[in-house]
């Protein structure tokens, strides 16, 4: 099947079962379908009113699919630093007062896919990445958005909930800095003792001891965390209590994810960037983070990236890391 004459679709890696793909029409719904699969595919605010896909068909997809076509032209216009800049000062003083302890602005970067290349062999240079990472996609005829991330939200099988505290950044030749680096630790504590404590009222949680994923261009740190809910739960509900916690708020209040998305909105960040975009059939539904993406209209691309900010960071060492992450996002599509 040729993705990119379709002018549809829904994309996903799924942990046991592989590539699928869903083609259209596809029917949007507020609940999900009592039976066959589905696609959820919602806004990082979660106000998407149908964000179940329900496509015409489910295909699987070869593990080896066609390679690449030949890399595109595209014009990158460098991000300006000031708006970033003024708004890390603005999350330095929150968390300074003691408002905030953790917060993720994200921006992106923009450029335009010269013709006769379209935006759609996104989706075939997502499929030929990494296999420690996890593709994504969903395009109409005009938009889309297209990923390749490595970290998932969860997944539920009846009453089991998997998941996964990833957040704590660096390149691979600085892993024995890391290890030892307050900031990335304290960074990823925030995170993972977030994911705990929203678990913990439903069920026995464990969790794996902090490590280090190494994903080639990037090292993260990276700990496990497995729930025996005592009550069955439906996805929706663990959606909502977990909205991306790495690129979230801490602490987590209507207050504090207004000024988030105020952030985001100022600092042009895609609506989609960082949420939940997931799988369900058979009452197993497995879920990932949107991150590691770009996003088009017509030919024009944003792709954005985000970082965690707290008590310990530097503007100057932030601004770097999302150039890294953008990098890495680039040489995992194959992109100049």
């Amino acid at each position: 099947m040729d993705i990119k004459t379709l002018t549809s679709g829904a994309l996903i890696k799924h942990p046991s079962r592989g590539l699928l793909l869903g083609t259209g029409p596809f029917r949007e719904s507020a609940e999900p379908p009592d039976s066959g699969p589905a696609f959820y595919i919602d806004t990082f605010r979660l106000d998407d009113p149908r964000p179940w896909k329900i496509p015409a068909a489910l295909h699987a997809l070869p593990a080896e699919g066609n390679p690449p076509p030949p890399a595109p032209e595209i014009r990158w216009a460098e991000p300006s630093p000031d708006a970033y800049a003024q708004v890390f000062a603005e999350m330095m003083e929150q968390i300074a007062a003691g408002q905030l302890m953790k917060s993720v602005p994200a921006i992106p970067q923009f450029g335009e896919m010269l013709l006769p290349h379209t935006p759609r062999e996104l989706i075939l240079r997502a499929i030929s990445s990494s296999p420690s990472h996890y593709p994504y996609a969903w395009w109409t005829e005009r938009e889309g958005l297209c990923g390749i991330t490595p970290e998932t939200l969860f997944h539920q099988q009846g009453r089991r909930l998997e998941t996964m505290a990833l957040a704590g950044t660096a390149r691979p030749e600085d892993e024995g800095v890391f290890i030892n680096d307050d900031k990335e630790i304290r960074e990823h504590e925030i995170v993972a003792g977030s994911i705990l404590s929203r678990l913990s009222p439903f069920g026995s949680v464990t969790r794996t001891a902090r490590s280090v994923l190494n994903l080639g261009t990037l090292i993260h740190f990276v700990t496990y965390l497995t729930l025996e809910s005592d009550e069955q739960h439906t996805p929706a509900h663990w959606i909502r209590l977990l909205p991306t916690p790495a690129l979230g708020s801490q602490p987590r209040t209507e207050n504090t994810l207004a000024q988030l998305d105020d952030w985001r909105s100022r600092l042009r960040c895609p609506l989609h960037f960082g949420a939940p975009f997931g799988f369900l059939e058979d009452g197993d539904f497995f879920c990932l983070v949107g991150i590691r993406s770009l996003y088009w209209q017509g030919q024009r691309l944003a792709l954005c990236t985000g970082g965690g900010v707290v008590a310990s960071s530097t503007l100057t060492h932030e601004w770097r890391e999302l150039k890294l992450k953008r990098d890495t996002v680039r040489h995992s599509f194959h992109l100049p």
